[in-house]
């Protein structure tokens, strides 16, 4: 099929053909895709918000909501798998709201946070769903929650388990004398209470932030603290697991925007985020750590400096000099690999707020202006050992004002053969949607699945979910109407 009188090929350019053509083979087929799309809807109530939960065998199930906090009103959807709306119905919640929703075995399981009048405190309240949008069984009262000292809201984590069959609920306050106090409950699928209890950490700790949570195949829960060393300044943590403390301190250096995980193939839990030894300057490189057993495993804090080419391609030749990131990269995508390494997606975003004075019939009129910035996003690839694999990044250079950067950032999701960025191109050079795609050996391919003037249709990234090994949903406002719009990675 391939041969060519004039050219002559042996058996090594043959195989080395061979391997070259199945190489392309297998980009192509990672790069490969088909869209799908729902009709469009008006937006109902201004509910230009959207949460999908997921998919199952009766369709694809989403909540509308008008604000990000899922109260007052809100609409549950149901989808067919071709994106038709097979189902609707409009809630109003009074003196409550969706804090956690989730799609199991049983049905749709939605989680409110209720105040209660009588009590002047909060509660969490329970419901089981069928794809009708019916109660399978009453609403049910799970746990009470304590007020911070500042007086605003509970602070709450919700966390299903790694197979969605139980639920843990991590509620963290202080007392009025500044003591702190973790309660937890654990449910499984139907909302039975399998446990429950408190614990708290020393007290001369001074807790900053509960970051994060994560349970274990045995239901073993570890939480996450930043802490606050009022004497130098520094940034430390602080991990809770079975009774244990460990403090995670260094005189050198100070740990920002850690990310607490659990690894379901290796059975570990780590963390990774930040470390600088002069928070005014940004961050040195990354760092990471984890363990099987906090009881017998021995925390080793493994450091890995950013590489000068990435410092030089994403922050440009003066950065390079000092070896510092900005302190304005965010962590927002964390993937576990088989073998114990991981894959780290952090972005670069800001907000500026400026004030704009004009006149108007002699009268001084003063606008405030808050402008949302996301810039690069930086992928690395980190081994077993804490080891950098390999790096790269993506310019997106996004800018909008006054609309909570809606329509900034981006949807990561992961495939069998590659990582994927789905984002919006700068809304003021067309607004196309584009694709960046990472293989494992960290090529990059960017290419553009959505046209912007064909389309006119941006995708709220935040909002976007995966929903199975090769597919993806994310809302769209497409000609100032909502749809949803389904991508298939062949």
């Amino acid at each position: 099929m391939f041969a060519n009188p004039f050219i002559k090929i042996n058996r090594r350019n043959t195989s080395r053909f061979l391997i070259t053509l199945l190489f392309i083979f297998t980009v192509s087929e990672c790069f490969a895709q088909t869209l799908e799309w729902s009709n469009t809807q008006k937006l109902r109530g201004h509910s230009i918000y959207s949460t999908i939960v997921g998919e199952d065998q009766s369709g694809i199930y989403l909540i509308r909501h008008r604000n990000k906090f899922l109260s007052k009103f809100i609409v549950l959807e149901r989808y067919r798998p071709n994106l038709g709306l097979e189902n609707s119905k409009s809630f109003m919640l009074k003196n409550s709201r969706i804090i956690y929703s989730d799609l199991n075995e049983e049905g749709l399981l939605l989680f409110k946070q209720v105040y209660d009048k009588k009590n002047k405190t909060y509660k969490i309240i329970a419901s089981l769903l069928n794809n009708s949008f019916e109660n399978i069984q009453p609403e049910t009262f799970v746990t009470w929650l304590a007020h911070p000292a500042s007086g605003d809201d509970p602070l709450v984590i919700i966390k299903p388990s790694y197979n969605h069959k139980h639920y843990f609920i991590l509620n963290y306050g202080s007392t009025k004398t500044k003591q702190n106090f973790n309660t937890y409950t654990i449910i499984d699928q139907k909302i039975n209470s399998i446990a429950s209890g408190e614990f708290s950490l020393d007290q001369n700790l001074v807790i900053d932030k509960l970051e994060d949570v994560v349970w274990d195949k045995s239901l073993v829960f570890s939480a996450l603290f930043s802490l606050k060393n009022s004497k130098d300044g520094l940034s430390y943590l602080a991990i809770y697991e079975q009774g244990i403390v460990n403090q995670i301190d260094d005189s050198n250096y100070t740990y920002e925007k850690p990310i607490l995980f659990f690894n379901t193939t290796t059975g570990n839990k780590g963390v990774t985020g930040f470390y600088t030894s002069d928070v005014e300057s940004g961050y040195e490189g990354n760092f990471s750590f984890d363990w099987g057993n906090l009881k017998t495993d021995s925390i080793r804090i493994k450091k890995q400096p950013f590489s000068n080419s990435i410092l030089k391609e994403i922050s440009g030749e003066i950065k390079v000099q000092n070896g510092f990131l900005p302190r304005s990269y965010v962590p927002i995508k964390l993937i576990c690999r088989s073998d114990g390494g991981f894959i780290k997606v952090t972005e670069n975003t800001f907000i500026q707020k400026e004030q704009e004075i004009t006149m108007i019939n002699g009268t001084t009129t003063s606008h405030g202006k808050a402008i949302y910035t996301f810039e690069n996003i930086l992928i690395q690839n980190f081994d077993s050992s804490g080891k950098l694999e390999w790096e790269n990044c993506v310019t997106k250079n996004q800018n909008t004002v006054n609309d909570g950067g809606i329509l900034s950032s981006a949807l990561v999701s992961v495939t069998e053969s590659a990582i994927n960025l789905l984002y919006n191109d700068p809304i003021a050079s067309g607004g196309d949607i584009s694709l960046a795609t990472f293989l494992p050996n960290g090529q990059r391919n960017i290419k553009l699945v959505v046209k912007g003037e064909e389309m006119n249709a941006f995708i709220i990234p935040a909002e976007g979910k995966q929903i199975s090994n090769d597919k993806i949903i994310v809302p769209v406002l497409k000609d100032r109407k909502f749809a949803l719009l389904k991508i298939t990675f062949k």
